[in-house]
C-alpha cells in the first residue's frame, strides 16, 4: 500500500477514510465492533465534553487517558485530537503517587478514565482532576468536512518512561514525528487493504501507538486482544478477528512457541509478525520460521524518544545460518527518514564496519524531549554532525552488509519483557527502613527469558528484615512490571575496583551466599 500523497495529514486521512466508507469496521474488540461512523460519533462525544469543560486548548494542551483494552480507548484518543489537544495514555493500575506525578507534569485539569461506569463521578479517585464523560447531541454525527490541521510542532502524545530518580519521564511527540514514522513504514511494510492489525500491548506502551496510528493512517482495521498474556485466548482471537499482522515484544511470540500453539489453525491467517522492544532469541526466531514458513518475520528496534520504530529487518534465508549459530538477528539499516550514527565514549562518530558504539538517532523521528525537564532533555538530545540527535544508550555495530545489530545497554537502563526499566528507579524504591544498599539486575532464567531480581544489603548483618513490608513498599512505589520477581539478602554487596557495586559479581553469588525471598 503506497502513499500517493505524503502531504495529507494524519487527521485529514482519518476524515477521508471515514467519508469513503463510514460503515467499514475499523476497530474490533471482544465487546463490540466499531465502524468508522461509530468510532467518530463516540470520539465527537469526548470532544464535546472536553470543550464544554475547557474551551481553550491552551489551558489544557494534553489530556491524560486512563486506558483500558477496548475500542473506547481509541475513541477517546481521537476525541482528544479533534479538539486540537494531545493525549497521554496512562495505566490506572500504577501506584497513585506515580500517577499523581504524571498528572502534575501534564498540568491538566481533565482526565478520561475508561473501564468504569460513566455515572460514577468520584473526583477524589482522579486526584482532583475533572472527569470527562462523553456528551452527544442528537443521533447523527456532525463533523467538519475537513479537520483543522495541527499547528507546527503541535503535541500529539506524551508517553511516560522509567527514570533513574524514581520520577517517570514524559516523552513529548509531535504530529510530525509519528507522520514521519508512518511514511517510513510505507517503504518497510507492504500494508494491504486485507490486513487486520492485532494489538498485543498495553495502550500506555509505545508499540500500541504504532498500531493505532497505522490503523488510522492506512485505513486498516485494528483488533485489540482482550488479554495478551493468555496465549490460548490470543490464538483464538487471532482466528476470530482474522488478524494478519501482530507487532509485540518477543516474549509474546516466545510464549506462543513455548506453549506449542505456533502450529494452531487459529494462526493460519497470519502473514506478518513484528518483534521489537527486547531481544528476540535466535532459537525462537528459528522456531517460528520452521513452524510457519509463510509468515514474514520482522525484527525491529527504536526507543520511545525517536518515535517508536527506527530500523526494521525482514528475516531472510541469509539469516538462517547465523541464527543457528546463536547470533542475534539484525534490526535493519539506516533510512533517509530514520538515520543513525554510532559514537564512541568521546563522541567521535564511528564509520567503519563492526565498530561498537552508542547508537544516536537523528532526523524527523527525534521527538521534542522530556516534558518539563530541560536538564534531562539537554543530556539526552544533543547536536551531532550538524543534526539534532538522541542518545539511545543502546550499544550496537554495523556489519559489512550495513545491518545494525544491538549488543547491549549503557548505564542502568534495561529492557525486560519489552518494558524499559531504569534500575536506579527500582533501587531507589527499595531503599526502605533496615536496608543499607540495593542492587537491581536482570537475570537470565532460561532460553530467551529474563526476570528482574533485587539484591539488598541490610544495615546490620543480623537484621531481621520484614520481607512482606519490603514487597509492599515496592508494589506501592512501582508499576507491577518493575517489581523484582526475586529478592536476595546479601550481608555485604560486592564492590569492584572503583568501589562501585559489582552487579556481575552479585549475579554469580546469589545462588551461594544469599538468602533468597521469592515473590
Amino acid at each position: 500500500m503506497r502513499n500517493s500523497n505524503s502531504e495529507i495529514t494524519l487527521l485529514e486521512r482519518i476524515w477521508q477514510a471515514a467519508a469513503r466508507n463510514p460503515g467499514k469496521v475499523i476497530i474490533y474488540d471482544t465487546r463490540q465492533v466499531w465502524t468508522w461512523r461509530a468510532l467518530l460519533w463516540r470520539a465527537q462525544g469526548y470532544a464535546n465534553a472536553i470543550q464544554a469543560i475547557s474551551a481553550d486548548a491552551t489551558e489544557t494542551p494534553i489530556v491524560p487517558i486512563l486506558v483500558d483494552r477496548t475500542g473506547e480507548t481509541v475513541a477517546a484518543i481521537l476525541g482528544v485530537l479533534i479538539t486540537g489537544r494531545g493525549f497521554a495514555p496512562l495505566s490506572a493500575q500504577q501506584p497513585k503517587s506515580r500517577l499523581a506525578h504524571c498528572f502534575a507534569a501534564l498540568n491538566s485539569q481533565l482526565v478520561i478514565q475508561l473501564g468504569v461506569d460513566e455515572t460514577q463521578h468520584n473526583d477524589s479517585s482522579f486526584l482532583g482532576l475533572r472527569r470527562v464523560v462523553p456528551i452527544h447531541f442528537g443521533g447523527e454525527l456532525d463533523l467538519p468536512r475537513r479537520p483543522i490541521d495541527p499547528v507546527p510542532n503541535q503535541v500529539l502524545y506524551v508517553l511516560f518512561t522509567s527514570g533513574s530518580t524514581g520520577i517517570p519521564k514524559g516523552v513529548v511527540a509531535d504530529f510530525s514525528n509519528i507522520e514521519n514514522t508512518m511514511l517510513w513504514s510505507v517503504d518497510m511494510l507492504d500494508w494491504s487493504t486485507e490486513d487486520v492489525i492485532g494489538c498485543g500491548t498495553n495502550f500506555f506502551f509505545d508499540i500500541s501507538m504504532f498500531d493505532v496510528f497505522t490503523s488510522f493512517y492506512f485505513d486498516i482495521p485494528l483488533a485489540i486482544y482482550s488479554n495478551p498474556s493468555d496465549v490460548t485466548q490470543v490464538v483464538a482471537e487471532t482466528a476470530t478477528f482474522r488478524i494478519t499482522s501482530v507487532f509485540a515484544v518477543p516474549t509474546f511470540f516466545s510464549q506462543i512457541l513455548r506453549n506449542g500453539l505456533v502450529n494452531d489453525p487459529g494462526l493460519a491467517g497470519l502473514r506478518r509478525i513484528i518483534a521489537g522492544g527486547d531481544f528476540f532469541h535466535p532459537a525462537h526466531v528459528l522456531g517460528w520460521i520452521e513452524s510457519l514458513p509463510s509468515v514474514n518475520i520482522f525484527n525491529v528496534w527504536g526507543p520511545t524518544e525517536t518515535s517508536i520504530v527506527n530500523t526494521m529487518h525482514k528475516i531472510g534465508a541469509s539469516d538462517i545460518s547465523p541464527l543457528r549459530q546463536g547470533r542475534p538477528a539484525p534490526v535493519g539499516k539506516s533510512h533517509p527518514r530514520m538515520q543513525f550514527h554510532l559514537v564512541d565514549e568521546s563522541g567521535t562518530i564511528l564509520r567503519e564496519a563492526n565498530q561498537r558504539g552508542e547508537i544516536c538517532m537523528f532526523g524527523a523521528c527525534v521527538t521534542r524531549g522530556y516534558l518539563g525537564d530541560t536538564e534531562k532533555t539537554k543530556q539526552a538530545y544533543i547536536e551531532l554532525d550538524g543534526h539534532r540527535a538522541f542518545r539511545t544508550q543502546d550499544i550496537g555495530y554495523v556489519d559489512e552488509a550495513g545491518n545494525l545489530l544491538i549488543v547491549g545497554r549503557m548505564g542502568s537502563t534495561v529492557k525486560v519483557a519489552g518494558y524499559r526499566i531504569d534500575l536506579g528507579e527500582v533501587e531507589a524504591a527499595a531503599s526502605l527502613p533496615g536496608i543499607h544498599l540495593t542492587c537491581c539486575f536482570v537475570a537470565e532464567i532460561g532460553e530467551g527469558h529474563q526476570e528482574l531480581w533485587l539484591a539488598i544489603e541490610p544495615k546490620e548483618s543480623d537484621a531481621a528484615l520484614d520481607i512482606f513490608l519490603i514487597k509492599k513498599g515496592l508494589r506501592a512505589a512501582l508499576p507491577a512490571y518493575m517489581v523484582p520477581k526475586r529478592i536476595f539478602v546479601i550481608e555485604a554487596l560486592p564492590r569492584n575496583a572503583n568501589a562501585k557495586i559489582d552487579r556481575k559479581a552479585i549475579k554469580e553469588m546469589v545462588g551461594n551466599e544469599a538468602r533468597e525471598f521469592s515473590q
